[in-house]
């Protein structure tokens, strides 16, 4: 890197539909530079690299030429997610922090061996949850953070969508809960402060599916706090789609929140009823509902994703959603697909405490 020069230098590992939207982010952020992209398909390469005029000396088809030809200070993985190990420590052990993909790994064991690898290597592991750095769920976080709900006790969340990805998600055995739920599982963590300890699942496929594997699904999580909170969702949905954050209903002891098609309301519980004299930023309706404006982000989804990555890089801190964090919302994923094998409540250990002495 260049004397004053603070972008960091990513390569980018996967290209195709999905790399070719984070090798544009990744060029267009101000505090990152695209290094060079590695894909073995030349039409993938072509695809991500030609529209961002990527120069032919860094187009790679073989990650071990990049990581010895070009200087770079982190790497971006986007392939399949049964390769992220792989590719992933081979980066860590180049010198590398990494940038993962969602969903982080197979399974939290793999998951697990990633971060205990970077943790010996000292390098930084961050998995892209980027739908954590949207307005709409950092608006729902900042409510619940000044206490404006009180203590949680039900959510209920519902999430509806018809998409036609092709490729590897069409064949996953659980699309839905793997690829998806993931988002709002993390959600649950990252923005509601809930550590659920125990879920029951049911996936499925219905008939007029596009899916291999199940690409609809209810599941219950239980906190050990007593909090109750009911998911559905689909990805063949034949109803009124939902945003891809899903609609929220959030319920506690001083109120509740209904965030859906990016509007977050503020419902004081009737005892409460003084704050909608003055809620800070908020707006009351005639119906007793305070609508709230979503905060102001210096950058979001894939972009805030990038700028919580550089931006922890330069602190020396970890980034929300680091690869430890991670292990608690993929810990989420596995427990909900273990539930629909067994059919049964599942226990949930803390995988920031247990995964890593596996």
């Amino acid at each position: 890197m260049a004397v004053g020069d603070s972008r960091t230098r990513i390569i980018q590992v996967g290209g195709g539909f999905w790399g070719s939207g984070w090798a544009r982010e990744i060029d267009a952020f101000e505090h990152t530079e695209l290094a060079a992209v590695v894909d073995v398909s030349p039409d993938a390469l072509a695809r991500t690299c030609d529209p961002i005029d990527v120069p032919q000396e860094r187009r790679f088809a073989d990650l071990g030429q990049a990581l010895e030809q070009v200087e770079a200070d982190a790497a971006l993985v986007v392939v399949p997610p049964e390769v992220h190990a792989d590719v992933a420590i081979r980066c860590l052990e180049a010198g590398l922090d990494c940038l993962i993909e969602k969903p982080f790994a197979p399974s939290v064991e793999e998951a697990s061996r990633i971060v205990r690898r970077a943790d010996e290597l000292g390098r930084a592991i961050m998995v892209t949850q980027s739908f954590r750095f949207k307005r709409g769920p950092q608006t729902v976080r900042t409510l619940i953070e000044r206490g404006a709900i009180g203590r949680i006790e039900a959510v209920d969340v519902r999430f509806h969508k018809a998409p036609h990805f092709g490729g590897f998600r069409e064949e996953m055995e659980e699309p839905l809960i793997i690829d998806m739920a993931i988002h709002h599982f993390d959600f649950l963590r990252g923005i509601l402060g809930l550590e659920p300890h125990r879920v029951r699942a049911r996936s499925f496929n219905p008939s007029w599916s596009w899916f291999g594997g199940n690409a609809a699904a209810v599941a219950e999580f239980e906190t050990p706090e007593g909090a109750s909170i009911a998911y559905s969702g689909s990805w063949v949905s034949r109803s009124r789609e939902t945003t891809w954050d899903g609609s929220w209903e959030i319920q506690g002891t001083d109120g509740a929140i209904v965030w859906q098609h990016n509007r977050v309301e503020y419902i004081p519980s009737p005892e409460n009823f003084g704050v909608t004299v003055y809620t800070r930023d908020a707006l009351e309706r005639g119906d007793g509902v305070m609508d709230v404006p979503l905060v102001a982000l210096p950058a979001e989804e894939r972009a805030g994703t990038l700028h919580e990555f550089t931006s922890a890089k330069r602190e020396g801190r970890a980034p929300q959603a680091s690869g430890h964090d991670n292990l608690r919302s993929i810990g989420l994923v596995y427990g909900a697909v273990e539930s629909t094998r067994t059919g049964d409540w599942v226990e949930l250990p803390l995988a920031r405490e247990t995964a890593l002495t596996a």
